[in-house]
Formats: C-alpha cells, structure tokens, sequence
C-alpha cells in the first residue's frame, strides 16, 4: 500500500514532466531540435505516460531505430494513435530501419540529447506529413478557386462582347428629299419613261432600308445603355453576387425586348442576313445571361462553361451583322450626296 509521500511524488514528478513536454514542444516547433530532444527525454523519464512526449520526441531524433522505439512507445499508450502508425509506416518505406524496433523495457534516453548533428540529415517523418497536409490544402484551395475562375473567362468574354454590341454607330442620315425630285425632261434621243423606270426600284430600296435602320436605332442604343450600366455594376471591386444576379436579369430583359422588336421588324432584302445575324447574336446572348444565371444559383462549373461559350458565339454574329449594317448606312451617304443629274 502506497503511503501519501510517494503518492505526493508521483503527482510532482507527473507535473513537472508535462511542463517539459510543452517547453520540449515549443522548441521543436521553433527548429529547435537538441533543446527539444533533452527536454522530451527527461518527460519521458519522470513519466513514461506522456504520449504526446514520446510522439514529439521520435519527430526531433535522428536515428531510425531511436524514432520506431519511440513511436511503439506512443503506440503502447495508445494503440489507435493515427500519426506513430503513419510514422512507422514511413520509417519502413525509406528502408531506414534494418529490423524490428528494438523495445527493452528498460531503455532511457537521457543521452540521446547529445546525439551529434550529422552532415547530411534526412528530414524526420513528421516533416513530410506535415508538408504533406500543406499540399492537400492548396490542393483543396485550387479546387474551390477554378469555378471562380472560370466566371471570371465568362465575364471576360462578355466585356468583349458587350463592346461590340454597344460600338457607337454614326446615326443613319436620310437621303434629302432633291434626290427623289422628279427627273429632268427626256433627252430626246431616249425615251421618256426609262429614267422613271431606272430611279423608281433604286428610290424603293433607298427608303426601305431608311426605314428599317431608323427603326433599328433605338433597340441598338435600349442595348448599350443596358451593357453599359451591366459593367458598370459587375466592374465593381468586392460587389455582391445579389447585385450581379440583379444587373444580369435587367439586361436580360432588355435582350429579350430586343428580339421581340426584331420580330416585328420588315428588313429589306439587301439586310435580310445581316438581320437574320443580330437576331441570332441576340438570341445566343440571351442564353448565356440565363447559363450566368444558373451559375450564380448553383455555381455548378458546367454552368460557366457554357455561359462562355454562347457569349463567344454572339459576338461573331453581332460584329458580322454590324459591319452589314455599316456598309449599307456608307452607301446610303453616298447615294444621298449624289445630285438628281447623277447617273445610277
């Protein structure tokens, strides 16, 4: 039967070796490996019951048999113990240990302290553990970030698109009304009702295409002012996702106004294509903003994806029908600078 002295001793010796184990901890942690052995070392000694010692102290060690006697220790306290498994684990794949650890049951460690640096030391096991957890958090941070990423290719892209939606169009000038004056008297050597013939389907194709890019005007301008408030709200530095989600609806509505107003539309037949092209343009766009839509719901990256890739397919088909629509209002100019005596 144990008296209250040796009682009282047990509890002394038992404190004193937890506060060396957590000076013995800090050391290691600061890179200080022989300070933190001696400490873990004489734990150990006052209370071989310290597993976090034992575990601490195999990580500070250099020799490999030193490190498995000392992971079979923490393993003896705790045969559950995650990280000695692992550390045995690793001590057997570098080879470092030529047999079973040796484990005599009266072993001490009060010298190992004094274990001289060697040249070439090889990283202790929990090193690389630790190295290990590192690479699988930015591994883990890669993973998060490549959806992220991949909103931001879609924006991108629609900036360049956006820009080549809201290009500014000179505003299509009407032809002055001289140029539909009634032709001059008959040369007499022609007959009289060949001018009238000749100007009257050039006179009906001048105005229909008047008309229809006239028409087209306030959709086109609707559409830029729309783009430009979008990038104005998506362009913000920290700005929350809510306000994205809002700017993307507004322009979407102001698409889907767009092509309903194309439907309506009569082009002629020189601008059947180049109509045929913006309303496609607008149409493709219209499904990327509700791809970028599901994405900011479910932010699922095949979402993103194919925001990206509409977004792409508009843009060809807005800068083709563009320069169609830029090449007629030329002509048109042209055709309105050109005198009633002009020949066609």
């Amino acid at each position: 039967m144990s008296s209250p002295t040796s009682e009282a001793a047990v509890k002394a010796n038992s404190s004193e070796a937890q506060r060396l184990c957590l000076r013995g901890v800090a050391a290691a942690r600061a890179g200080q490996k022989r300070l933190a052995a001696g400490l873990l070392t004489r734990s150990v000694q006052l209370d071989p019951r310290q597993e976090q010692a034992w575990l601490w102290l195999s990580g500070v060690l250099d020799d490999p048999e030193q490190q498995a006697f000392c992971l079979n220790a923490v393993l003896k306290l705790n045969p559950q113990s995650q990280p000695a498994q692992r550390g045995l684990q690793l001590l057997e794949e570098r080879r470092r240990l030529n047999g079973a650890a040796r484990s005599a049951s009266g072993h001490a460690l009060p010298e190992v302290a004094a274990v001289p640096a060697e040249e070439t030391r090889q990283e202790p096991w929990w090193v690389g553990w630790r190295r290990s957890r590192r690479e699988m958090s930015r591994a883990r941070l890669l993973l998060w970030a490549f959806p992220l990423v991949l909103v931001c290719l879609a924006l991108v892209l629609y900036e360049s698109f956006a820009l080549a939606v809201g290009r500014v169009q000179a505003p299509v000038a009407a032809p002055p009304e001289v140029a539909y004056s009634a032709p001059p008297p008959p040369v007499p050597t022609r007959p009289a009702f060949e001018p009238i013939l000749e100007a009257e389907p050039l006179a009906v194709v001048e105005s229909l295409t008047v008309g229809y890019l006239s028409a087209l005007e306030p959709v086109r301008v609707e559409l830029r002012e729309a783009t430009a408030a979008y990038r104005q709200v998506t362009s913000q530095p920290g700005g929350a996702s809510v306000g994205h989600v809002a700017a993307t609806q507004r322009l979407r509505s102001t698409v889907e106004s767009a092509i309903s107003t194309l439907g309506e539309l009569r082009p002629p037949r020189t601008l059947q294509q180049a109509h045929n092209d913006y309303r496609r343009g607008l149409e493709l766009e219209r499904e990327g903003l509700d791809a970028l839509l599901e994405f900011y719901g479910s932010y699922e990256v095949a979402n993103a994806n194919r925001a990206a890739q509409r977004f792409q397919e508009a843009r060809a088909y807005i800068e083709r029908a563009q320069a169609a629509f830029a090449g007629q209002a030329r002509q048109l100019a042209e055709l309105s600078a050109m005198g009633p005596q002009t020949a066609r």
